[in-house]
């Protein structure tokens, strides 16, 4: 007898139970049953922004949320940011709510508490102000406004907006667009009175649909930023380019204490290279490098020295119809015999004859090999300068590190660009621009920061005045300098090395007048000294390809790759959407 109510019972409790269970006895929606907009264009080109937000809770809520964006993108993809400053958050009785300001991504992000926003409806009045908001065009002023915004996860049932000039505005202009982003319906009724701009909306917006105000009126209204201002919000909109301008600063000033030479004295003439230097380690002086014209130097010069002695030959091609210069170097002294050189001299000999008993080398025949050797005779030349104390650090390392940490900190720069743009809406191309500049700065400053010494630098005031007779030994001021055929063989490599060989040979001409016995050519008999120094300057470029050649790599795939476009719905500035949590 009691069964048939106990199941009674059972199936109520559980059904009960189901129904609180339910998600629709928890179900909640919001909606939003008022957005006013209050507009005040003021005087200095600012905006003072007034948001009356009327939210209709259903079920229980904490408060509403207020993406506002503030990071837009120029058309060349630049960050334009509004600067915005919050004034007041209050209810309708103006007492301050508990909110949150957060950035998120490319919006400010406002989460406002509003007490006891359970099925019922509340307001709240959001003021700020905001820098950066209007358009300047040639003939006229703009304020391009998303008054509601266009991400709102609930519809709007009433919209209204007032825009409001300073007194004395002429020309205004107005337009409304409403509907989903990118939308062009005019569905807003626009009064303009005076200074005074009212939008009304004639419908609600729905899901993700917004309101846009544009109004124009005459220039002279409000202040125009100047290029400087300009400037200015340029870099507070695209920061990260702060960075460049920081570390040129940075390593201006490491260059300025650390990587300048000691100031040089006039320059006097020097008629002799000083310290006893080798053409090679004269030309790495005076630009802090060793190159290949003066690693050819050093060939001349021990050429000049008995070493070795050049012969050009003429080598026939594609049946006699033309010819070119084929240079090869002879062995004149057995390797016993290699004494008083300096390293980078012994260093050059070995590079070329590589067998003992080899006393011909074609030059061609470098190729592939002598290349193996040039990192060696660079240390050596630069060893030799630092031994002798004309620098504190060897210039090459100097110039790899600073590459290395210019390369670091174009990487990390590069990462942390990515990251902010993904978490804060900094445009890409300003944080890769700024990564990029910046580590080009380090690696640019890097190559000037190799510093003499003292003793270096008074080394290179003589290298300089050396320079300086070597170049203008055929002018007047050198007339009283007896010039002779072992003057200019002896110093020949030294010109080569500086780059000033055809100057040095122009002094000599008409004293210079027989072969000489180091160099051998095709055409000695009318021999001229303007032949001698353009077939050096032929040897010169063979030697330095094939000095430098080396063997292709294998492996790889061979395959290698002032105007307005017109207004719509959710452009222009402000907008953004909300939402409740």
């Amino acid at each position: 007898m009691h069964a048939p109510r106990t199941s009674y019972i059972l199936m109520l409790f559980l059904g009960w139970t189901l129904a609180v269970g339910s998600p629709m006895a928890h179900a909640r929606s919001m909606a939003i049953e008022q957005f006013h907009a209050e507009l005040q264009v003021l005087p200095s080109g600012e905006l003072l922004v007034t948001e009356t937000i009327r939210p209709r809770f259903s079920g229980s809520w904490n408060g509403l949320m207020r993406d506002i964006p503030v990071e837009y993108r120029t058309p060349q993809g630049f960050n334009y940011t509004l600067f915005l400053d919050v004034v007041s958050i209050t209810d309708e009785h103006l007492t301050p709510l508990r909110y949150d300001r957060s950035r998120n991504r490319h919006y400010q992000t406002f989460k406002i508490w509003l007490p006891g926003a359970q099925d019922t409806t509340k307001t709240l009045i959001l003021t700020y102000r905001i820098s950066n908001g209007l358009k300047y065009f040639e003939d006229h002023d703009e304020l391009y406004w998303n008054v509601t915004g266009d991400e709102w996860d609930m519809p709007i049932e009433s919209v209204s907006a007032r825009v409001l000039l300073p007194a004395g505005a002429t020309g205004v202009k107005a337009l409304a667009f409403s509907g989903a982003y990118g939308a062009r319906e005019q569905h807003a009724d626009v009064q303009i009175t005076g200074p005074e701009i009212l939008y009304t909306m004639s419908r609600p917006l729905g899901f993700r649909e917004g309101l846009t105000a544009v109004i124009g009126w005459d220039k002279g209204l409000v202040a125009e930023p100047g290029s400087l201002q300009l400037s200015q919000l340029f870099l507070r909109s695209n920061w990260p380019l702060i960075l460049p301008i920081v570390v040129f600063g940075v390593m201006w000033y490491l260059w300025h204490t650390r990587g300048r030479d000691p100031r040089l004295r006039p320059i006097t003439v020097a008629y002799e290279p000083p310290d006893r230097l080798t053409p090679a380690e004269l030309g790495t002086l005076i630009d802090n490098s060793p190159d290949l014209r003066d690693i050819t130097a050093t060939l001349v010069d021990l050429a000049v020295r008995g070493f070795l002695r050049i012969e050009e030959q003429q080598e026939s091609q594609l049946l006699g119809l033309w010819s070119h210069s084929a240079f090869y170097l002879h062995r004149l002294k057995p390797v016993p015999e290699w004494t008083g050189l300096k390293p980078h001299e012994l260093a050059v000999l070995k590079g070329v004859f590589t067998d003992e008993n080899e006393t011909t080398v074609a030059l061609s025949g470098l190729e592939n090999r002598f290349y193996t050797r040039l990192d060696g005779i660079k240390s050596d030349l630069f060893e030799q300068l630092l031994g002798r104390g004309y620098y504190a650090r060897r210039p090459d390392r100097v110039k790899r590190a600073y590459t290395i940490i210019g390369s670091f900190v174009m990487f990390a720069s590069i990462v942390a660009a990515a990251w902010l743009s993904e978490h804060y809406g900094v445009a890409l191309q300003t944080g890769m621009a700024a990564s990029i500049l910046s580590g080009i700065i380090i690696v640019g400053f890097g190559w000037v920061m190799p510093a003499r010494t003292l003793r270096g630098a008074r080394i290179l005031e003589k290298v300089l005045g050396f320079e300086e007779f070597l170049t203008r030994v055929e002018s007047d001021r050198f007339q009283r300098v007896v010039k002779t055929p072992e003057m200019f063989e002896k110093f020949l490599p030294f010109a080569m090395a500086l780059g000033v060989e055809q100057d040095w040979a122009r002094a000599f001409d008409g004293i210079y007048t027989q072969p000489p016995a180091w160099y051998h050519g095709a055409n000695m008999t009318d021999f001229r000294l303007r032949n001698l120094t353009g077939n050096l300057s032929q040897l010169s470029t063979a030697a330095g390809a094939a000095m430098t050649s080396a063997p292709r790599s294998t492996g790889a795939s061979g395959f290698s790759g002032g105007g307005s476009s017109g207004g719509f719905s959710g452009g222009g500035f402000g907008g953004g959407g909300g939402r409740g949590f």
